[in-house]
Order: C-alpha cells, then structure tokens, then sequence
C-alpha cells in the first residue's frame, strides 16, 4: 500500500478538494485536512481500474470511442469529476455509466484511481 504523506496528496490532489467545496452550498471541512487522511492504494485503484474503468477507457486509460482518454489528465482532475458523478451529476453522454460507477467509489477509492490512472501508464 501506497501511504503518501499529508502534502503529497495535497500535491498530488491539486485543488480538486476545493473546486469542490466552491461549487457546492454546503458547509465543508477543511480541504487540506480531508485530502491529507486519505490514503493511496494503487493496488486497489489496479483493480477498480480492471473491473469497472477499462472496458470503456481502454487498457492503459487511453480513451476509446465516446470514452475520454484518462491517462493524461491529472489526478485533481480526475478527483473532481469521479466526486461529481458520485453525487449524481449529469456530466456528459456517459454519466449514467459512471455515475452507477462512482457511487460505490469512497474517498480513498477515488483519492487512489486518480493517481493510478494519471501515472499507472507512463
């Protein structure tokens, strides 16, 4: 397991957490405490990535068809929308895909695919 300390994920994160807070009306907690608990399994974010992103992403998050390309995002990005589907936001043509997807995907989840899609390929 992957345990990145508090500024790393920060780092690696962005400002993923705050766009967040920024496009929501309800209260949050501290971005930079939230983002920091979380912990970076790319084990886990392998299998997630096997099981449920790369039928439609391709092997190596290349994008295919309608489904855009993820390995050259950033994980902030990635962050920020795997987040939004979670809460159910209609996005593009394949939100009901990910959303159905995202629900099942915690914190540590999403905080650990959008690292593992961003730099699993390189």
């Amino acid at each position: 397991m992957f345990n990145y300390g508090p500024l790393a994920v920060v780092a690696l994160l962005g400002a993923a957490g705050a766009s967040s807070a920024l496009a929501s009306d309800t209260p949050t907690t501290d971005t930079a405490e939230t983002e920091a608990t979380r912990q970076i399994d790319l084990e886990v974010a392998e299998k997630i990535f096997r099981k449920s992103c790369r039928a439609c992403h391709g092997n190596k998050a290349q994008g295919a068809a309608s489904y855009p390309s993820l390995s050259d995002k950033d994980p902030a990005y990635i962050t920020e929308r795997l987040e939004r589907y979670r809460a159910g936001e209609k996005i593009g043509p394949n939100s009901i895909l990910m959303i159905q997807h995202a629900k099942k995907l915690s914190d540590d989840d999403i905080a650990s695919l959008s690292v593992y899609v961003t730099t699993a390929f390189e």
